[in-house]
């Protein structure tokens, strides 16, 4: 199994457009895909400049030495490139149109003559009053590169007057020229005194190619074969938002000082200081940056994965692999269209999808249309449905049968088209609605350093340091990735200790969601639930569907005693009854009937039970609950750290809601309750933050805020900053569209779905934020005093890298009165998914993983404590397994 080394950081929501409005778009484009504006395209297939960076090049933008001269950013750009790729000398440009400029400025003077592979200096090198002669690849495969060196020899030495040879690695994107003919032209050159411009740009994924279909360099390190590459040339220019997975930025690089010299010296009249080049500072640091990582070897493999995997799914689709993606036949897919073939599939894919494909350059009626894959930008289910609406489009491609010019365009951008308007059957993604702008490099160890690690924190999950964790499934608790746009709020939070803008912001769009009248900001959940306890119990037993851990001990510090009333299937792993959040109104009668009405402070509430295996409860007994309640002058306080998974199953299980928006099913949730308390770190797709909601109750609203300034911060902050308030009052809306919560519920179900496929034992059915791996089944041969489902946590890290975390007999704890462990009736493995932080791919990773595992199950060993906390034992408790 393969999966991203990464996980997700930051995405960019897509935009989904209807047929009908894809329709106008593109007919007021003139039918040219370039000129749709970027917020109506869906998916962007294009790879210059669309990367997602890592967190490490995102950080270095806030680093920039922005000044005029002498910038600390380019020094780190020196350094990388003479570590990568060996030239010392380097001329900063402000993208790869300014390094061209840069050489033939220099280099070519009237009469002389360029030789290249590619046209990209051919207008160039015209506009100098200098001629221009192609270099026609023979189109062999696998190197359709390869040029008949004869010619090349015929072109070039009797020629003394030929400032340099261009060479692109990939010509056209796709036709790659061999390493064995690099050479040999490198070589020609030298022996006539001729300097060789070679275009690296695309360096990683010819590197990749070249080892698929080289046996001579198939196993080669990555950054070794970029370094030998990249020397069989004078001159290597690279575009900054290629491999090195930038948005913008540019450079020359030479051994060759006479050369560079001149470069330096021209940089000045046409792009900036020859410190700068036209780039900023923080573009010079994540270019710099970006350099390292691109031979990452792990990154690149999957990135060539990704372009082979696209290309086998389009089956029988007439195309090329390239450099960065697919590069479809237009003249063979659409044969029927006697001109720009290429155009014409571009117009078809956004109608049908919303997806840009464009065609660039002077016009010359292009018949092959690039499909590229912005690096790491994508997952592979998205991949999948991509290839299937090209596949779609294949099928339908008889409805398109004319496609004529309106213009005389020089360019393709300018190009104008009319249609016989085809009406393509609609298509949908059912994959997740968000492209991917910052990734984070996962932890990498050997299995040996994962079980030297393991012992050396006591067995506990809770204490591995996250740079040893490959996927980290502990929790789902202020782990999501968040939305560029919640980025943007939270930089635009206003600071103070008084009354911020962002506050009122925040409690605004809960009002809006709840329908509650009092809105207290906390740092996080088990904040408001301490609040909310001391003011609200005396004494008495609180009923609750569940215990959860930090729940529990605040009822408990606060002088009550829980109760369990949820229903009886709950405590059954193997039960597949929908409903398992569901309280059992008759077990809170009895506690009325034993100990008298005022007995109950509140009920406790919680939506998608956490512990029952993200169980969700159903609408009508959420009603009845209150309404039973209500007649016993009982408070229902809700858990709502998870009702927007409760209400997404609501609205996928109950036919009665089939048609309700999630803000309607949310909004009728909350009004069978009296307040709830939130960890915000969930639902609200943020990292910090929580608040507790109070209907309409003011006596509790006062004596809430009272404890809040005594314990957490002011009224108006609880101990957020302004910019977490923002970003919190952004994630309100955005954690209610219907394509997030489907995909991330969904996501869940197919990693559950695929466990039970493989026999895997979990708990039933599949929840909304977790699998839970029922560890009793798991390790049938572990007694529960001897804590089964902490060891195969243990074991689950060892084996795979992969994180998860306990919840069985040590969260539970001990019987004070007693000293002996509960011993509950589930004994789980919680593997937690973070919101939007881990692909498909990954999933396929995990559920391997556990199956590997599983055939291996009678290997793994019951532990003891060696240290054991009194409360909440499971966070920092160690242990040590049994012989």
């Amino acid at each position: 199994m393969f999966a991203e080394p990464h996980k997700i950081k930051t995405i960019r929501q897509l935009y989904i457009t209807p047929y009908y409005e894809k329709e106008v778009i593109i007919r007021e484009a003139g039918l040219n895909t370039f000129n749709i504006p970027s917020n109506k395209v869906t998916y962007e297939m294009v790879s210059q400049g669309t990367s997602a960076k890592s967190q490490e090049q995102e950080a270095g933008s806030l680093i920039g030495d922005e000044t005029y001269a002498g910038s600390r950013n380019f020094e780190n750009l020196k350094d990388s490139v003479s570590k990568l790729f060996g030239y010392t000398h380097v001329c900063p440009t402000h993208n790869l149109h300014g390094a061209i400029k840069l050489i033939v400025k220099t280099m070519v003077t009237e009469g002389t003559h360029v030789i290249s592979n590619s046209r990209f200096t051919e207008l160039m090198a015209k506009d100098q009053m200098a001629t221009f002669d192609l270099l026609e690849a023979q189109n062999e495969k696998p190197f359709l590169g390869d040029i008949d060196l004869n010619q090349f020899e015929e072109i070039s030495l009797p020629k003394q007057n030929v400032p340099f040879i261009y060479l692109d690695l990939f010509t056209d994107g796709y036709k790659a020229i061999s390493v064995g003919q690099l050479r040999k032209i490198y070589k020609l050159a030298q022996a006539n005194n001729t300097a060789l411009v070679l275009n690296i740009s695309q360096i990683v994924g010819y590197c990749m190619f070249v080892r698929a279909h080289d046996a001579a360099f198939k196993n080669i390190p990555l950054a070794d074969l970029v370094n030998e590459v990249s020397q069989y040339a004078d001159v290597v220019i690279l575009d900054a938002a290629q491999d090195p997975r930038c948005n913008t930025g540019g450079l020359i690089a030479s051994n060759n000082y006479s050369l560079y010299e001149k470069y330096m010296n021209e940089v000045v009249v046409y792009e900036g200081l020859h410190t700068y080049g036209g780039m900023a500072g923080r573009t010079m640091e994540s270019f710099s940056r970006g350099i390292i990582e691109m031979v990452y070897e792990e990154q690149a493999q999957w990135t060539w994965a990704q372009i082979n995997y696209l290309s086998n799914e389009l089956g029988n689709v007439p195309h090329h692999i390239g450099a960065d993606g697919v590069y479809i036949k237009a003249d063979e897919f659409l044969p029927h269209i006697e001109n720009n073939q290429a155009q014409a599939l571009a117009a078809l894919l956004y109608l049908k999808a919303g997806i840009r494909c464009v065609v660039c350059g002077k016009y010359n009626n292009s018949t092959v249309l690039p499909v590229q894959i912005p690096r790491l930008g994508y997952t592979n289910s998205q991949l999948l449905h991509i290839a299937k609406l090209i596949k779609e489009v294949y099928d339908e491609k008889e409805k398109i049968t004319s496609f004529n010019l309106t213009n005389l365009p020089e360019w393709e951008d300018e190009a104008l088209f009319t249609w016989n308007n085809p009406k393509l059957e609609r298509f949908n993604f059912d994959c997740e609605a968000y492209r991917i702008s910052t990734i984070e490099y996962v932890g990498v160890n050997t299995k040996a350093g994962r079980r030297k690690l393991i012992e050396e924190v006591g067995f506990n999950t809770f204490l591995l340091p996250s740079k040893d964790v490959t996927i980290d499934f502990l929790t789902d608790s202020g782990t999501c990735a968040q939305t560029t746009t919640q980025w943007s709020v939270f930089n635009e939070g206003d600071e103070t200790p008084s009354s911020s803008k962002d506050y009122y912001s925040m409690v605004e769009a809960l009002q809006e969601i709840t329908g509650y009248k009092y809105i207290i900001p906390t740092h996080q959940g088990r904040a408001a639930e301490h609040i909310m306890s001391q003011v609200l119990i005396k004494d008495g037993y609180v009923p609750g569907n569940m215990y959860f851990t930090t729940t529990k001990l605040h009822q408990e510090m606060a002088g009550g005693t829980f109760v369990d009333v949820i229903c009886d299937e709950a405590h059954d792993p193997t039960s597949t009854f929908p409903w398992k959040g569901n309280i059992n109104i008759s077990k809170i009668k009895k506690i009325l009937d034993e100990n008298g009405e005022g007995c109950i402070p509140y009920i406790s509430f919680e939506l998608s039970v956490n512990l029952a295996g993200g169980q969700p409860v159903e609408m009508e007994n959420a009603k009845e609950v209150y309404e039973f309640c209500k007649n016993h002058n009982i408070p229902v306080m809700l858990d709502a750290t998870r009702a927007v998974e409760n209400a997404y199953m609501i609205k996928k299980k109950d036919p009665k809601y089939k048609y309700a928006s999630i803000k309607e099913i949310l909004r009728e949730l909350f009004s069978y309750s009296d307040g709830c308390t939130v960890s915000s770190k969930k639902d609200y797709l943020v990292n910090i933050g929580g608040f507790l909601g109070i209907r309409e109750d003011q006596d509790f609203y006062a004596k809430a805020l009272s404890m809040l300034r005594i314990y957490e911060g002011t009224r108006t902050n609880g101990g957020m900053s302004a910019g977490d308030m923002a970003m919190h009052a952004k994630g309100t809306y955005d954690m209610i569209d219907i394509n997030y919560i489907q995909a991330r519920v969904e996501q869940t179900q197919y990693l559950g779905n695929k466990l039970l496929e493989a026999g895997i034992p979990v708990v039933e059915p599949i929840g909304t934020h977790a699998v839970f791996l029922d560890a009793k089944r798991f390790l049938p041969h572990i007694d529960q005093d001897n804590y089964p489902a902490q060891a195969l946590a243990s074991a689950l890290f060892v084996e795979s890298g992969i994180r998860a975390m306990e919840r069985g007999n040590v969260s539970s704890g001990r019987n004070k009165k007693t000293n002996q462990n509960y011993r509950p009736a589930l004994e789980l493995v919680r593997l937690t998914i973070p919101r939007r932080a881990y692909t498909n791919a990954h999933m396929d990773l995990v559920a391997n993983s556990i199956i590997n595992l599983y055939k291996n199950r009678e290997k793994i060993k019951g532990l003891e404590f060696v240290y054991e906390p009194e409360n909440l034992r499971f966070f920092q408790g160690k242990f040590k397994e049994l012989g």
